[in-house]
């Protein structure tokens, strides 16, 4: 049970902040209009999901864990890699980066991460992955979605609330658990 609640902490803490580095340089980008920003976003969002992908694997050995990892890295990497060769691939990269996203930390982490909330029986736990998992969720599939979908206003809303849900739902839990 505690080796979940590291591991679910590890990988919030993993989504926070390439959430936190990717904000930044997009938001450099449009100060600047320097697409290199973009690309440093794209790196950040695209490391810390492959990082946090690492979560539904925590019931694996840490070396199996390992070598998914780098394995995730090295492809996710060659596939930036790619897209950077050509201009028009490079347009491509952001449709790219927001599936990767979707898939990866909305679909796959964040399902994970709700369905141990829905399946723990532990309080603390229970909270954090729900909490958790409904702000990947939140941002990884509902404001990717709508940023696809063109819906910038409703894409910006739902990503402000990501750290919200999962700071809040932490905090909570700290709070449960020193009253205890």
């Amino acid at each position: 049970m505690r080796r979940d609640k590291n591991e679910l902490i590890s990988a919030l803490f993993a989504f926070l902040v390439y959430q936190a580095i990717s904000m930044i340089f997009m938001g450099l980008e449009m100060h600047t209009m320097n697409m290199n920003y973009t690309y440093i976003a794209t790196l950040s969002v695209l490391i810390g999901s492959t990082y946090m992908l690492k979560f539904p694997f925590s019931s694996l050995s840490q070396g199996v864990r390992r070598i998914i990892f780098m394995f995730s890295l090295v492809v996710v990497l060659g596939i930036f890699i790619w897209f950077m060769q050509t201009a028009e691939r490079q347009m491509s990269l952001m449709n790219f980066t927001l599936w990767y996203d979707i898939i990866v930390n909305g679909i796959v982490v964040g399902g994970f991460m709700l369905m141990l909330g829905l399946r723990t029986k532990e309080g603390s736990l229970r909270l954090k992955a729900l909490g958790g998992g409904t702000g990947v969720v939140s941002c990884c599939v509902v404001s990717n979605g709508a940023m696809l979908g063109g819906a910038i206003l409703t894409s910006s809303a739902f990503a402000f609330l990501a750290p919200i849900l999962i700071l809040g739902s932490l905090l909570i839990a700290r709070g449960r658990g020193s009253q205890a």
